[in-house]
């Protein structure tokens, strides 16, 4: 009898253990990148700057440090209308300090 109630804590006790380790990794599988809120603001301002286009994907290019706690994270993002397929840069400036958008440029490529 004693030895059934501790072969059941032991193997209360291993599910609990691994009900934290998936939980660990699945948090890891949907942690978002250091990039994506300005990934997101990126995706809305072309959005709005391009009415009729869709954006069919985008690529995170990576951040240059700049002088004075700044930085500039890039994107560059393709889209399409009913006439043609297009590329655009995007480029925010932020205050790394504060973490918020100081300027936004977007640049189509021909």
């Amino acid at each position: 009898m004693l030895r059934h109630i501790v072969m059941k804590a032991v193997f209360v006790l291993l599910s609990l253990a691994h009900s934290e380790v998936m939980s660990t990794e699945e948090t890891a599988l949907y942690a978002e990148p250091s990039y994506a809120k300005w990934g997101k603001l990126a995706v809305e301002e072309t959005s709005k700057a391009y009415h009729g286009a869709s954006i069919t994907d985008y690529k995170y290019e990576g951040r240059k440090p700049l002088a004075g706690g700044q930085a500039e994270e890039h994107f560059m993002l393709w889209l399409r209308t009913d006439a043609k397929e297009f590329g655009v840069r995007v480029s925010i400036t932020i205050q790394t300090g504060s973490d918020k958008a100081i300027k936004i440029k977007i640049n189509e490529l021909n």
